[in-house]
C-alpha cells in the first residue's frame, strides 16, 4: 500500500522521489509506528508521513498521523498525574465549577426534558480560547424530550456523556454531526430538523456519518469537508459512542458514559478531537486538514 505524502510535505523536500522516500522512510521507521511506537504493516496499514516536533520525517499508521493526542501522551499524562489531577489543573490555571445550568449551544446540550453537569471544569487554552470538560447528565422526565439524534423519547430515564464544550469561531450555517457510520443511523428524525450530507470520499462514507440541519448551508459545509479532510476523518474514524458536534460559535466533542478527573489522558483525548473538529469547521480558509503538533501544543498545554 503506497505511503501518503502531503504535497505540502513534498514542497519543502528538494528533488524529492516519491518512490525513494517511501522506502527511505519505511528502512528509518524500523517498521514501528513513530507516534504509537506499535509495528506498521506495510501491505494493509495506512501510512502517512510528516514531521515529528524537531522538524524530521517520520512515519506512523495514518491514524495516529491524525490523532491530536496520542498514545504516548496518554501514557505519560497517566504516569505524571494519574494520582493527582488537580496538580494538573492547577499548573492549567483551570477549575472545578459549581455550575449546574447547561448552554443549550449543539443538539446534545439541547437534548432531553432537563440537562445539568454532574461535575465540571472550565478554563482557557493558550490562545485564550474557554473549553469546559465535565459530566452532562441528560434526564428524560416528565414529558419526556428529544435525544441527541432528534428522535422524541417518552417516560423516565436519563443518558450521561462525558463532554467537552470548546469556544469556536464556527459560523451560523447550521449545526453539524458527526458519529461513526452505521446502517441504522442512515435516517433523519421525524421532525426533519437535519439531513444527512453525501461527500465524494466512498471511505468517508463508509466511516463517518455526517449531517447538518435543514436550513443549514450544504455548500459552506462542503467547502471545509474537502475530498482531503475526508480522507483524514476515513482514517482516524470515529469511535463508537462518540459524538462530534457544532453550531455557531461552539464545538463539542462528546462520549457516551461517565468519567471522573481520574480519567484525564480520556479527557484531555477528548480535547484533543474537539480541536482538531474545531480546525476543520472553522479555521479560515477552510478546507485544509488540521496540523497535528499545533493542535498537539494547545491540548496539553
Amino acid at each position: 500500500m503506497p505511503i501518503r505524502i502531503s504535497q505540502a510535505l513534498l514542497t519543502g523536500i528538494a528533488d524529492a522521489d516519491v518512490p525513494v522516500l517511501e522506502q527511505r522512510l519505511w528502512i528509518g521507521s524500523g517498521g514501528a509506528c513513530a507516534l504509537c511506537a506499535e509495528p506498521m504493516d506495510r501491505e494493509d496499514d495506512e501510512l502517512e508521513a510528516g514531521r515529528d516536533v524537531g522538524g524530521g520525517l517520520r512515519l506512523s499508521h495514518a491514524r495516529c498521523h491524525h490523532d491530536v493526542v496520542g498514545a504516548a501522551d496518554r501514557a505519560r499524562l497517566e504516569r505524571e498525574f494519574g494520582d493527582n489531577p488537580a496538580a494538573y489543573l492547577k499548573r492549567r490555571g483551570w477549575r472545578k465549577s459549581r455550575a449546574k445550568r447547561v448552554e443549550p449551544r449543539v443538539p446534545l446540550l439541547r437534548a432531553g426534558s432537563e440537562r445539568r453537569w454532574a461535575w465540571l471544569v472550565e478554563g482557557a487554552l493558550a490562545d485564550g480560547s474557554g473549553v469546559q470538560l465535565g459530566c452532562l447528565a441528560i434526564s428524560f422526565g416528565g414529558e419526556g424530550g428529544e435525544d441527541h439524534e432528534g428522535v422524541f423519547i417518552e417516560g423516565d430515564g436519563e443518558d450521561l456523556w462525558t463532554v467537552v464544550v470548546l469556544d469556536a469561531d464556527y459560523p451560523d450555517i447550521g449545526f453539524v454531526t458527526l458519529t461513526e457510520h452505521a446502517r441504522e443511523l442512515d435516517w433523519v428524525a421525524d421532525d426533519s430538523t437535519r439531513q444527512r450530507v453525501a461527500l465524494e470520499s466512498t471511505a468517508f462514507e463508509q466511516a463517518v456519518r455526517l449531517t447538518l440541519a435543514t436550513e443549514g448551508d450544504e455548500l459552506e459545509v462542503r467547502a471545509r469537508f474537502t475530498p482531503a479532510v475526508q480522507l483524514a476523518l476515513a482514517s482516524r474514524g470515529i469511535p463508537f459512542g462518540d459524538r462530534h458536534e457544532a453550531d455557531r460559535g461552539t464545538v463539542v466533542v462528546a462520549r457516551e458514559g461517565s468519567r471522573t478527573l481520574d480519567d484525564l489522558p480520556e479527557l484531555l483525548d477528548l480535547l484533543g478531537e474537539a480541536l482538531w473538529l474545531r480546525a476543520v469547521v472553522a479555521d479560515d480558509p477552510p478546507g485544509r486538514v488540521p496540523e497535528r503538533e499545533a493542535l498537539r501544543a494547545l491540548a496539553l498545554g
